[in-house]
């Protein structure tokens, strides 16, 4: 029974190790996500890289010195979540038909956060409201 507890703390253990972000350097990202961080943030200044390996799939996320912060998915290299905590987030990032909308409706805010969803995307601004848009681009909802 000792052994049996004993296998079960050590497996349980190796599986919290391996859950836990690991620091990576920047070169391990995928070339398109390197390449996304060069021309929509060429200001900033790299801190760390992170690797999560999740459940089914790996995620990166890209932390500045400035605190801003930038996800991708491990197996695409796509953006997943940009958290902006100095500044906003780049217009160039976000799709045409959400940008268009965010001009026309909020542009005295800055947006602070995007993030892709099962449904399409999500978009903070910085007087905290969440905009939820659908896969096309098209608006939703508005909460806050």
């Amino acid at each position: 029974m000792k052994r049996f507890l004993l296998f079960i703390a050590c497996a349980a253990t190796a599986f919290t190790a391996n859950a836990a972000p690991q620091e990576v350097d920047f070169d391990k990202l995928p070339k398109n996500s390197q390449e996304f961080i060069q021309k929509n943030f060429p200001g900033e200044k790299t801190k760390s890289v992170e690797m999560d390996r999740e459940a089914s799939w790996d995620k990166y996320t890209v932390y500045f010195n400035s605190g801003n912060q930038v996800s991708f998915e491990g197996g695409t290299g796509e953006c997943s979540q940009i958290i902006m905590k100095t500044g906003a987030v780049p217009m160039t990032v976000l799709p045409t038909k959400v940008k268009s909308y965010l001009l026309g409706k909020y542009s005295n805010l800055q947006v602070v956060s995007w993030q892709t969803t099962a449904d399409g995307s999500k978009v903070g601004l910085s007087d905290k409201t969440w905009l939820d848009f659908d896969k096309d681009g098209n608006f939703v909802k508005a909460t806050k």
